[in-house]
């Protein structure tokens, strides 16, 4: 404890409060205006008043919403990207006031089993998805894991918790008929709406890596387009770091006829800059922008999407499911499972395998009814 005095009649009192469980000084300051009798007698007030501050936290008096913070502020935003941040944060939300009042010691398997039951039904009163369950799942996993690296805990009761399970659903995607009509009406909008729809096509990349793309990123003589990052946008703020995992992380060839394209918009945005250079703000060199130049929200590739289908009253397509519809077709086509996986920049061909089941299927399926009538020619001859 002690009293600074700051200037005539105004001293500054710091009461001091031990440290928190991390091992951080805990402090409480502020200014005040009187004598220094005055001054003696508030400190005293604020001694009694703040005592209870005073007493560390023990490890086996910590809450939920203790650790959330503790991890949040030591873990989250040293070692993982915003994005995933901003996701585990607006899951605590919505854990929080159910247990988070909750000691450590005092989670159990039952507990959390009901948490999760009253978290299943939404705002709406429409069940969770999978992906909405399964994110409220994983944060309190990961949560639990790093409290028993940190030795706060022992075990983890989330282990033992009923985890969400995965519903197999087919992916939707267009066939071959559905794309040659979407490229059809292509031919009546801009060129950058085309040529955003047909680079997701053909490179068969994620939204967040296609706003992300530099000129410098495409080698229009060896039709070469290097992925490296992916770009999103978190709470306004932009955040643009490597691609998804390391795998991502590629080089694939674009068709000739996606180059030419490519160069056609090139033209297009150059001769746009020259007309709007008194608004052009954009320095990055990006392939994709706003109409100042800056950088493309991911979103923008949905709502430009969604505008031609509505429009041409096409069927019911996003544009993540784009990336599905190419690695369909290059399945149809009899492009084998590590090629599609390596373009799509998976980490593993399973998984390429498991996403994609019902076009491996359907290719094995035509496959078989090519040699059926290939005998068949035999037969007659």
């Amino acid at each position: 404890m002690a009293i600074k005095k700051i200037d005539v009649n105004k001293y500054k009192i710091t009461i001091e409060l031990g440290y928190d469980i991390l091992g951080n000084r805990k402090r409480k300051t502020i200014n005040f205006t009187g004598t220094k009798s005055e001054a003696i007698k508030r400190e005293a007030e604020l001694k009694t008043e703040f005592y209870h501050m005073g007493e560390s936290k023990r490890i086996t008096d910590l809450t939920f919403k203790d650790l959330s913070e503790i991890f949040i502020e030591k873990y989250c935003k040293p070692n993982i990207s915003a994005v995933t941040t901003c996701g585990y944060k607006k899951s605590l939300k919505r854990i929080l006031p159910i247990i988070g009042s909750k000691k450590l010691k005092d989670i159990t398997p039952f507990v959390l089993d009901n948490m999760y039951q009253k978290l299943r039904t939404g705002k709406n009163g429409q069940e969770l998805g999978y992906h909405s369950s399964y994110n409220l799942y994983k944060v309190v996993n990961v949560m639990f894991n790093q409290a028993i690296r940190w030795e706060i805990m022992d075990k983890n009761p989330n282990l033992k918790a009923n985890k969400p399970k995965k519903e197999h659903k087919e992916k939707n995607f267009y066939d071959v008929y559905q794309v040659k009509k979407l490229l059809d009406v292509l031919e009546n909008e801009s060129i950058k709406y085309k040529m955003l729809i047909v680079l997701a096509l053909d490179s068969g990349a994620r939204r967040s890596e296609i706003c992300a793309l530099r000129w410098s990123d495409i080698d229009l003589d060896t039709r070469m387009v290097s992925i490296t990052k992916s770009l999103k946008v978190v709470e306004g703020v932009i955040d643009e770091k490597t691609t998804k995992t390391e795998s991502s992380i590629r080089t694939i060839k674009l068709s000739e006829s996606t180059i030419n394209l490519i160069k056609e918009y090139k033209k297009w945005q150059e001769a746009y800059k020259l007309v709007n250079k008194q608004r052009w703000i954009g320095k990055d060199d990006r392939v994709f922008t706003a109409l100042n130049g800056e950088y493309m929200f991911p979103g923008t590739c949905d709502h430009i999407l969604r505008k031609i289908v509505k429009k041409y009253n096409l069927d019911p397509i996003c544009f993540h499911e784009l990336r599905h519809t190419c690695a369909s077709l290059l399945i149809n086509s009899g492009v084998d499972p590590k090629t599609v996986s390596k373009r799509l920049g998976h980490s593993d061909t399973s998984i390429t395998m498991e996403i994609y089941t019902h076009a491996f299927e359907e290719s094995k399926n035509a496959c078989a009814d090519r040699f059926d009538e290939m005998m068949k020619k035999l037969e007659m001859t």
